[in-house]
């Protein structure tokens, strides 16, 4: 009896490392939340893909003030991202993703553009 339930114990020990501590440092996806702190409408945040065309990411409204829902894709790497606003287009050369939840703040930068800050 013994026996079966120290069996039992790693079995479960086993399950819970390979489903939750793997996902700290194997995760294939990037999560993404978007808070809008700018005085600009966001339309839309898209990535660039490899054969030079843009794949919508997040694709709701996000006014100023507001947060957007978290969107998950399989982007990990490094990538330009297009922020559409009402006014103008933003991209943001060179931004890595290591996979995980990325929470994004977006303010205005003294020159009019977008500035933006991950926390």
């Amino acid at each position: 009896m013994k026996k079966i339930s120290v069996l039992a114990v790693l079995i479960a020990c086993c399950l819970t490392l390979s489903g939750c501590l793997t996902h700290w440092f194997l995760d294939s996806t990037t999560r993404l939340q978007i808070e809008n702190k700018s005085s600009k409408t966001i339309v839309e945040v898209d990535i660039l893909a490899e054969d030079g065309t843009y794949k919508a990411w997040i694709q709701d409204t996000i006014r100023t003030g507001e947060k957007s829902r978290v969107y998950e894709e399989d982007w990990v790497g490094t990538f330009c991202l297009r922020i559409r606003t009402l006014g103008a287009d933003f991209d943001i050369q060179n931004l890595t993703f290591d996979g995980g939840s990325e929470y994004m703040v977006l303010s205005d930068d003294e020159d009019g553009s977008l500035h933006y800050e991950f926390k």
